[in-house]
């Protein structure tokens, strides 16, 4: 009886462990889309990346082989484009700021 339960509660904690991975993984790499004002963008590269600032918070904006995003340039011409304008930004990641971690943009476009 002391054994089933014992098992019940390993598989219940590492069940629990596993959502709890899964949904990290999840909000990680799956983009949700925001609705802004773009504050500022320029061509330069900040560290080795572009930054697009905005009414929200700051999303940089790099290329990420692990999600086939080779387009970071034309992302940052249309960041600049679109300055001052509402738009909706797609993105993924998660902003720490102790760890100077920002959202990377997928995609821009201007909000109707």
């Amino acid at each position: 009886m002391a054994g089933i339960k014992l098992q019940m509660k390993t598989k219940l904690i590492l069940s629990a462990i596993a959502f709890i991975i899964l949904s990290m993984l999840y909000s990680y790499f799956i983009p949700d889309t925001v609705t802004t004002k773009i504050t500022d963008a320029q061509m330069t590269k900040v560290d080795g990346r572009f930054m697009i600032a905005t009414e929200y918070r700051p999303f940089i904006n790099e290329d990420a082989w692990y999600r086939l995003k080779f387009n970071s340039g034309t992302i940052q011409n249309e960041a600049i484009r679109l300055k001052g304008k509402l738009v909706r930004i797609k993105k993924y990641g998660w902003r720490i700021a102790l760890l100077s971690k920002y959202e990377n943009i997928v995609k821009i476009e201007e909000a109707e």
